[in-house]
């Protein structure tokens, strides 16, 4: 597993994450890699799940690691944007 250092406001596709219980918006990272297995074939690729776990009260929310097409940049872009959240 990856760890992004700190703590960060997460949007997937321009919408803002918020944690279904407790509504915060602040999160820990974590990138996930799992095997996969289907009906018992081996596959050579693995899935790449980025976890979000909230600071408030630890829920958390896992998403595929995705690109969408920016038509102003002109190139391919990631669908979870990260901001970091500094405390002063």
């Amino acid at each position: 597993m990856v760890r992004r250092r700190g703590t960060y406001q997460i949007k997937i596709r321009d919408k803002q994450l918020v944690c279904f219980f407790c509504q915060q918006d602040e999160f820990l990272h974590r990138e996930v890699y799992t095997d996969l297995y289907p009906l018992g074939e081996t596959v050579t690729d693995q899935l790449t799940l980025q976890s979000f776990h909230c600071t408030s009260c630890g829920e958390i929310r896992m998403f595929q690691e995705k690109n969408r097409f920016d038509h102003m940049l002109q190139k391919h872009v990631s669908i979870i944007e990260y901001t970091e959240v500094t405390k002063e």
